[in-house]
C-alpha cells in the first residue's frame, strides 16, 4: 500500500478519535465520579415532592401539572412562585418506573447531568469552533463539585432538566445559522418552551441569543457604513421566534400563580444593592475553592456599607473582571465574550433575591448553567497555558496532562462534597456546621434528631433556635413534636398554637395541636383542628385518615367513612384507611363508642 493511501486513512481515524474519544472521556469520568450517589436515600425536599406527594403516584394527575403550582400537594391555597409542569412530569415518569426505590431516581439524576455535559460540549464546539476548548469545558463542567445539589439530590434535577432543554434549544439556534433557519428556529422555540416549563430561569434564553448574535457580528466583517441600529436589528431577528412562546408562558404562569411572581422578602432596594457583592463573591469563591459546600449557607442581607461584606467582595469582583478583560486577546476575544455572556446572563434570575426567603439567598445549584461560562473561561486558559507541539490524536500532550490533573482533583472533590447528601442526618449536620445561623438548617437538624429519637440533643438545639428566630413557625412546630413525644402535652399544645400563629396555612401544625388536645380529653376542639387541617390541604391522605379515626372514636361513623374514602381515593395503598373503613362498616355505632 502506498503512502498516499495510508495517510488519508490515518487522518480520518485521527478525526474520529478526536470527535469521540476526548468528549467521551469527559462523559465517562463524569458518570463514574457520581455513580456513588446511587446508594443515597431520598433527602430534604424529596420527602414532600416524591415520597409523600400523591400527584406523582398516578398519570391521572398529569393535567393538574399545567394549571397548578409545584407545591400544590402541601400548600394548595398558596400560589407561590414555582410553576414547573415538566419537572413534575419528570417525577411522574421516574415514579412509574422506579416507584420509591431511590437508586433508580439517583441513576436518572446522574444520567441527566451526563446528558447536559454532552450538550455543553456540543454547544461550546459549535459556538467557538475550538475542539480542545469544547471538550475541556465539558470535562470541567461535568466534574465540578459546585454541581453537588443538581447531581446528588433527586429534587435538584430542576437545574439539569431545564438545562437540557435550554442547551438543546440554544444548539438548534446555532444550527439555524447554517441553513434551514425557520425549521431550526421552530425547534429552538419548542425547546425554549419545554425549558420554561421545567424552570422559570430559562426565560433569559432570548437574551443569550441576542448577545451571541451581537458578539458574532464582528466589526471586520461589516461594511464601513453599517451602524449600531443595523447591528441591533440583526441581533434581534432570531429573538422574535421566542416572543410567542414567552408570551404564552407569561399568560399561563400569571394565571396559575395569580401573578408572574410574588415577593417573599421585605428587603429594600438599598439593602439588595449592598448585598449583591457578597452574593456574587459567594459564587466566585465556591467556583475557585469548591470545598465546604452545603445546601444551607449564612448569607444575610446587608444594611450598611461593611468593609468585609460589601467593599472587599466588590473589589475582588472588579479585579477578576479586569483580569478577564486583560486576557481577552491572548485567549481569543470572541471566545472570551461568549464565556462572559454564558457566565453573566444565566445568573441574572438568581439575583432577584426578593422572591427568596431570608436564609435562602444563595445556593450552589443557581450556578449550574452560569458555570458553563466559567468552565469555558478556565478551558481557554488551560488551552493557552499548556499548549505544546507534542500531541496525541491531535491534542497537545501537556493539555492532556492538565486535563488528567483536573479530572483527578475535581473528581475527588466532587465525590467528597456529594457524600453529605447520603441521608438526612448527614445532610443536616453538615448544613448546621456550615451555616449555624441558618434557621432552616437548624430546624431540619432538630427535626431529624427527633426522628432519630435523639431527644436530649434535639431539645437544646431547637430551644436555642426558638430564641434566635422567634418568627419561625417551623421551629415552634418541631418543639411541639418533641414535647408530644415526651408526653408533655400542655407544652406541646402551646408550641403548636404558636406555630399556627406564626404560620396559619401549614396543616401539620393543626394536626399536632389536635393530637395534643386529644391527650388532654379535649375532643371537640381536636376535631375542629383536624377539620381545619383537611380544609387547608385536602390532598394529604394522612389528614383524612387521622380525621376519620377521631370521628369514629366519637361515634360519627358516617362522617368517618367519608374521610377514609377520601384518603383511599388519594392513596389506594393507605392500609390504615382501609382497615378503619372496614371496621366502620362492620360494627354498629355503639361498638364504635367503646373504641374510646
Amino acid at each position: 500500500m502506498s503512502e498516499s493511501t495510508t495517510i488519508p486513512g490515518s487522518a480520518a481515524q485521527e478525526r474520529r478519535l478526536r470527535k469521540w474519544y476526548f468528549p467521551g472521556f469527559a462523559l465517562l469520568v463524569t458518570l463514574v465520579t457520581y455513580l456513588g450517589t446511587l446508594r443515597y436515600e431520598f433527602v430534604f425536599d424529596d420527602d414532600p415532592q416524591i415520597r409523600n406527594n400523591p400527584f406523582v403516584r398516578s398519570w391521572g394527575y398529569v393535567p393538574q401539572y399545567f394549571y397548578s403550582s409545584v407545591w400544590k400537594n402541601i400548600y394548595p391555597l398558596v400560589s407561590g412562585n414555582y410553576y414547573r409542569p415538566m419537572f413534575q412530569l419528570w417525577l411522574r415518569a421516574n415514579d412509574a418506573v422506579f416507584g420509591l426505590h431511590a437508586m433508580g431516581w439517583h441513576l436518572t439524576t446522574v444520567l441527566l447531568h451526563v446528558l447536559v455535559t454532552w450538550l455543553v460540549y456540543r454547544v461550546v464546539f459549535k459556538l467557538t469552533g475550538r475542539f480542545t476548548a469544547a471538550w475541556l469545558t465539558a470535562l470541567i463542567f461535568g466534574l465540578h463539585p459546585i454541581h453537588h445539589e443538581a447531581v446528588a439530590w433527586v429534587s435538584g434535577t430542576t437545574e439539569s432538566l431545564f438545562a437540557a432543554f435550554f442547551l438543546a434549544a440554544f444548539l438548534a439556534y446555532l444550527r439555524s445559522r447554517d441553513g434551514f433557519r425557520t425549521i431550526w428556529m421552530a425547534v429552538s422555540a419548542c425547546g425554549y418552551g419545554l425549558a420554561l416549563l421545567s424552570k422559570e430561569t430559562a426565560i433569559i434564553l432570548p437574551v443569550l441569543v441576542f448577545a451571541t448574535e451581537w458578539i458574532s457580528d464582528q466589526p471586520s466583517e461589516r461594511p464601513a457604513s453599517s451602524g449600531f441600529v443595523r447591528r441591533f436589528g440583526q441581533a434581534l431577528i432570531p429573538v422574535t421566534y421566542y416572543v410567542p412562546v414567552a408570551a404564552a408562558y407569561f399568560l399561563a404562569r400569571t394565571r396559575v400563580l395569580s401573578g408572574f411572581g410574588h415577593a417573599v422578602s421585605d428587603a429594600s432596594v438599598t439593602s439588595w444593592l449592598l448585598t449583591l457583592p457578597s452574593i456574587l463573591f459567594f459564587y466566585v469563591k465556591h467556583w475557585f475553592f469548591p470545598v465546604g459546600l452545603s445546601e444551607f449557607y449564612d448569607v444575610p442581607y446587608q444594611t450598611r456599607l461593611s468593609v468585609t461584606e460589601v467593599i472587599l467582595p466588590a473589589a475582588a469582583l472588579l479585579t477578576l473582571a479586569y483580569a478577564a478583560w486583560r486576557l481577552r486577546k491572548p485567549l481569543g476575544i470572541q471566545s472570551v465574550k461568549y464565556a462572559v455572556a454564558w457566565l453573566v446572563i444565566p445568573l441574572l434570575p438568581a439575583l432577584d433575591t426578593f422572591v427568596f426567603a431570608n436564609g435562602e439567598l444563595v445556593h450552589d445549584r443557581y450556578f449550574y448553567v452560569p458555570s458553563i461560562g466559567a468552565s469555558l473561561l478556565l478551558a481557554l486558559i488551560v488551552e493557552r497555558v499548556f499548549a505544546g507541539e507534542r500531541a496525541v490524536f491531535g491534542q497537545p500532550l501537556r493539555i492532556l496532562g492538565a486535563a488528567l490533573a483536573l479530572a483527578v482533583i475535581l473528581g475527588f472533590c466532587a465525590n467528597w462534597e456529594t457524600s453529605y447528601w447520603q441521608d438526612n442526618y448527614t445532610l443536616y449536620v453538615r448544613g448546621h456546621q456550615i451555616a449555624p445561623q441558618n434557621p432552616t438548617a437548624l430546624n431540619n437538624l432538630g427535626g431529624e434528631l427527633i426522628v432519630q429519637r435523639e431527644i436530649e440533643l434535639a431539645q437544646p438545639l431547637l430551644e436555642s433556635g426558638y430564641r434566635a428566630f422567634p418568627g419561625d413557625g417551623r421551629i415552634a412546630y418541631n418543639l411541639g413534636r418533641l414535647n408530644y413525644i415526651k408526653k408533655e402535652y400542655p407544652k406541646s399544645e402551646g408550641y403548636a398554637r404558636d406555630a399556627i400563629r406564626l404560620d396559619p396555612i401549614t396543616a401539620d401544625s393543626y394536626v399536632l395541636l389536635a393530637q395534643a388536645l386529644l391527650k388532654q380529653d379535649k375532643s371537640p376542639e381536636a376535631i375542629e383542628n383536624l377539620r381545619r387541617a383537611v380544609d387547608l390541604n385536602p390532598y394529604d391522605p394522612t389528614y383524612h385518615t387521622s380525621y376519620g379515626i377521631v370521628l369514629r372514636m366519637t361515634g360519627d361513623c358516617s362522617s368517618a367513612a367519608t374521610q377514609f374514602d377520601q384518603a383511599i381515593a388519594i392513596n389506594p395503598a393507605d392500609g390504615m384507611a382501609h382497615l378503619q373503613l372496614q371496621a366502620c362498616k362492620a360494627t354498629p355505632d355503639s361498638s364504635q363508642n367503646s373504641a374510646k
